[in-house]
């Protein structure tokens, strides 16, 4: 959706167009006929072949936005780098000139900045390919270096550090416990592409705490271990798609993060050990996997829950006008004291109308048993938005209602799975996404192209009575007592985020809980009023 109107501008972005697309033409003629008998113009690049050798491998045409498009051949999955028409210059080949890109584009902008993704083994770094591109951000040196005729290796990594605060919330929900300590992450990865049919990526984690008084949590430390190693080997190259088999610990993202996610907020992340086997095309992605998931030792290397099997098939239609739809089927069985066998069916729609308005749903069915007791639990998400692109500071505004089912039966609620619980049930972490309501609102806004804003508000009540509270490991809070009340109070989460460059940000964050009744009426709660957390985050990708 635009702000400006195009007035003139249409006016000189008509007659450029007409220039560009001309100059190739004239170019190739000029050459045809000049002295130079050896050199020419590629009809399929528009690149000047010396001695007939070709001096860039790329492919040149323009798109109906009058913008330059290089696209790196035999890379099958590479997007199109655009260049817009102002940055096309005339360079001299022999008698001719033809418009070639003398400057890094803006856009490139985006593609730098998003080249690291939620999975650093999904990390696209393919705008370095483009002739265009003579910039320099941290990192690009270990990007896509070529080892001859038959690889391409990246290394790279990130180092976080977070000051933590947190006053009566230190350990799993409202616990009276206070603590200030120092989290520290350094992410290491290795990246090898042999031709176009084997992969082998592997990732190194370090995490550690310092300064606490209680100790760490089971999210905070795991020193010098492996979060990803794993291959992969395309299966089939179908032409439309290609089917790929994965093998190996590795860790998931799918969808919005509420069923699987490697946990980002954690100091240690998320990761599984099985196979995958997954097809991607322009329509759809799907996904078929067998995983356990890892038990974090903080000073041994990690090893598979072998008492835990974690299976199913995500699929993502992609075809949708401004819109994605996700399905899937999930299996989650867990052998021991807490016997259970979850098979959960749902499904996603997120979208965007009129350019202004935003749509998110997302549902799931689960069935099976818990201890040999029937389960039946259902979960939802309902969210509405509206963005304000053309006000300043560009604001957006959310609408959201969580909804997952409790039980009569303490432990028989909605299972949330693998979540990425801390983003949609407050920053806090109070609560997991079982036996839980949340009306909730959402504003970001962006001060300046470097700053936002970020402010939510949740209003939480237990959705079952005679059920308790749920931890964010899917453990019931204060089991013993029957609640009092099914107000939980409510929570107001801000972060203002900084972004110094790329590759580095800062993040300044402050959530604060107003308790309910639940705390003030419950017996065996460690109730001292409400909660406080503060934290400071620095960042920095290479």
């Amino acid at each position: 959706m635009s702000c400006k109107s195009p007035k003139n501008g249409a006016i000189w972005q008509t007659l450029g167009s007409i220039a560009l697309a001309v100059a190739p033409i004239l170019a190739q003629t000029a050459l045809a006929d000049g002295e130079n008998g050896t050199s020419s113009i590629s009809d399929s690049t528009g690149y000047y072949l010396s001695d007939g050798v070709m001096q860039y491998d790329y492919e040149q045409s323009y798109d109906e936005s009058d913008t330059f498009v290089s696209k790196h051949l035999g890379d099958p999955k590479a997007d199109a780098v655009p260049v817009p028409a102002k940055d096309l210059q005339p360079v001299d080949v022999g008698d001719a000139y033809i418009p070639v890109a003398c400057s890094p584009p803006k856009g490139f902008g985006k593609k730098v900045k998003g080249a690291y993704k939620g999975l650093f083994y999904d990390n696209d770094f393919r705008y370095l390919l483009s002739p265009a591109y003579n910039d320099w951000h941290l990192g690009e040196e270990g990007k896509r270096n070529s080892l001859g005729d038959w690889g391409v290796w990246d290394v790279g990594g990130q180092f976080r550090l977070r000051q933590m605060s947190e006053h009566n919330m230190r350990g799993l929900g409202l616990t009276g416990n206070s603590d200030d300590f120092l989290l520290e992450r350094t992410r290491l990865y290795a990246n090898l592409e042999l031709g176009r049919r084997v992969r082998v990526y592997g990732e190194y984690l370090d995490a550690q705490s310092d300064y606490e008084q209680f100790g760490p949590t089971p999210i905070d430390v795991n020193r010098s271990d492996i979060l990803n190693l794993f291959a992969d080997l395309m299966l089939l190259d179908g032409g439309d798609g290609q089917l790929w088999g994965r093998v190996g610990r590795q860790e998931m993202l799918y969808g919005a993060q509420r069923t699987i996610s490697p946990l980002d907020w954690a100091n240690t992340r998320r990761t599984f050990e099985g196979y995958k086997v997954f097809w991607q095309s322009k329509a759809w992605d799907a996904d078929f996997f067998y995983m356990r998931p890892n038990k974090v030792d903080p000073i041994h290397f990690d090893n598979p829950n072998y008492d835990q099997e974690f299976m199913g098939t995500y699929l993502t239609y992609k075809k949708l006008k401004n819109a994605t739809l996700d399905m899937y089927y999930l299996g989650y069985n867990n052998k021991g004291n807490n016997d259970f066998n979850y098979d959960t069916f749902g499904a996603r729609y997120q979208g965007t109308f009129d350019g202004r308005w935003l749509v998110e749903l997302e549902g799931g069915y689960q069935t099976g048993n818990t201890k040999q007791v029937n389960h039946d639990a259902f979960a939802y998400t309902i969210g509405l938005g509206r963005k304000f692109s053309c006000t300043p500071w560009k604001p957006t505004l959310w609408a959201y209602w969580d909804w997952a089912e409790g039980d009569d039966v303490i432990g028989n609620g909605y299972n949330h799975m693998f979540p990425l619980g801390h983003k949609y049930l407050g920053f806090m972490d109070m609560f997991g996404r079982s036996n839980i309501e949340d009306l909730n609102f959402l504003a970001t806004v962006k001060p300046t192209e470097r700053t936002k804003l970020l402010v939510w508000y949740h209003i939480f009540g237990l959705q079952n009575g005679n059920d308790v509270p749920y931890n964010v490991n899917m453990s019931p809070y204060n089991p013993g007592n029957a609640a009092g009340s099914t107000d939980l109070g409510q929570e107001l989460d801000t972060i203002f985020q900084v972004n110094i460059s790329p590759r580095t940000d800062i993040l300044v964050g402050y959530s604060h809980f107003f308790t309910g009744d639940y705390y003030k009426t419950t017996a065996g709660v460690p109730y001292q009023g409400d909660a406080d957390f503060v934290y400071t985050q620095f960042i920095v990708n290479f």
